[in-house]
């Protein structure tokens, strides 16, 4: 009879923590707007969500720094990532990719598209913002620089792209050169 109970504590214990994880990755997963930490000008959507239990980061749509408004989405995909093997379109890019859940922070790797530098990646939400920050590998985070995302709605977007479903995504881990 005590070992029934032990094994049955021990599962409700195990559901929990599954339900907390779950909860944690819904806090973060959506369309976030990427606002350039030179400008201060929104540059592009990304799209976060989950594979296989880590968070990964799709590029969906880029936005003008000139004009502001959306110059290339993942129906165009017009500019290319030269700095990657394949060349691959920015727009479908998972550039944030295999981050896992360390409790108030998401901690993986992030991929600068212009030049194909890797480098250590941590997200902090913070209300309708996150704080991703890049930092070099092997640093603890103490040698990078931060970026803020802004939550973001599909009605930005433009007239007639319509998301797709990000349950239906199977991140490719770009390369470098």
């Amino acid at each position: 009879m005590r070992k029934t109970r032990i094994i049955a504590v021990a599962m409700l214990v195990m559901l929990a923590i599954g339900a907390v994880a779950a909860w944690a990755a819904d806090d973060i997963l959506g369309l976030w707007k990427i606002i350039d930490d030179k400008s201060g000008k929104p540059n592009a959507y990304v799209m976060l969500y989950m594979n296989g239990g880590k968070l990964y980061g799709r590029m969906v749509a880029t936005i003008s720094l000139d004009t502001g408004l959306v110059d290339d989405t993942l129906a165009t995909k017009k500019f290319k990532a030269d700095a990657l093997a394949g060349d691959p379109p920015n727009c479908g890019l998972d550039f944030v990719y295999e981050l896992q859940d360390k409790g108030k922070e998401w901690k993986g790797s992030i991929i600068d598209p212009g030049d194909g530098k890797v480098y250590d990646c941590s997200i902090k939400r913070e209300g309708s913002r996150l704080t991703v920050r890049g930092s070099l590998k092997g640093t603890g985070g103490l040698f990078g620089r931060n970026q803020t995302w802004m939550l973001a709605s599909a009605s930005e977007l433009p007239a007639g792209f319509t998301l797709p479903d990000s349950r239906a995504f199977v991140p490719v881990i770009p390369r470098k050169k």
